[in-house]
């Protein structure tokens, strides 16, 4: 492999690298943050959404600019204005892509334990209908499918801690190659080896941050649960309930009220 390819690798497994380590650092920053306020956060947390938003966001715009300036110059000093146009054009719909998406991210409505609480207290000392209880049972219900499905949420905590190291791993490698092809120094390859060095330990200490959120934010949704199953429950004990053999008992007053009509009003026979 010639020298110059492995330039390439190494500067892009450079910036990779850094991008990647950005957002470790903050998943643990977030992560710390949430851990001490584990106790009472709710179903989303709105803190760490916008900080991933932000950061994604960054890094979208920074590749836009880059890819900007390629166009321009396959525009300009390449005389390729339909691959220019073309490049610019995928660029605005990426960043309309990304703005969408940002949107709909931070005004996704909340749907929680958290939420079904706070709209059980507001109907405490109302009678409600018996239908209305088995709408907030069956909301209970699929609240709990959501919070056992947590397989995927794993495997993306999983990919985003792996991925980090593995391109430090990369960046390494071809520095350590580049050095003996004699096209860097040996300060090169001994200064990649803090790169994936750094992203396992970010790893790690994000992982432990993870669990122990997580641990935290079980209890409060399960705290929040045995406290909105009392108040289904007790909502469904004051529940307007049907007389039993009403309509029975109605009906056959209608029919002695109807006999006492025509008892009534029929004539006397001479």
């Amino acid at each position: 492999m010639s020298n110059d390819t492995l330039t390439v690798i190494v500067d892009a497994a450079a910036i990779l690298w850094g991008l990647l380590a950005l957002l470790q650092i903050v998943d643990v920053v977030t992560g710390r943050q949430l851990r001490r306020a584990g106790r009472a956060v709710g179903t989303r947390d709105r803190d760490r959404l916008l900080a991933w938003t932000i950061i994604s966001c960054s890094i979208v715009l920074v590749l836009i600019m880059f890819g900007t300036v390629i166009a321009s110059r396959l525009v300009l000093d390449h005389g390729q204005p339909w691959f220019g146009a073309a490049l610019m054009l995928g660029l605005a719909g990426v960043g309309s892509a990304c703005a969408i998406l940002a949107v709909r991210a931070l005004r996704r409505p909340e749907s929680g334990y958290a939420t079904l609480l706070d709209k059980l207290r507001a109907a405490e000392g109302v009678r409600l209908s018996r239908g209305r209880v088995k709408d907030f049972r069956r909301w209970l219900d699929t609240i709990d499918e959501r919070e056992r499905d947590v397989r995927r949420t794993v495997m993306v905590g999983r990919w985003v801690r792996v991925i980090p190291p593995i391109t430090g791993l990369v960046l390494v490698l071809a520095a350590t190659l580049l050095w003996l092809g004699d096209g860097v120094d040996v300060w090169i390859p001994i200064l990649t080896i803090a790169a994936p060095v750094l992203s396992t330990a970010f790893s790690i200490i994000g992982a432990r941050l993870s669990l122990s959120r997580n641990l935290a934010v079980h209890a409060v949704h399960q705290k929040q649960r045995n406290e909105i199953i009392e108040t289904i429950d007790e909502l469904e004990r004051r529940a307007p309930r049907k007389a039993s053999g009403l309509t029975d008992r109605v009906s056959r007053a209608l029919a002695i009220l109807r006999e006492q009509q025509h008892t009534g009003t029929t004539p006397p026979i001479p």
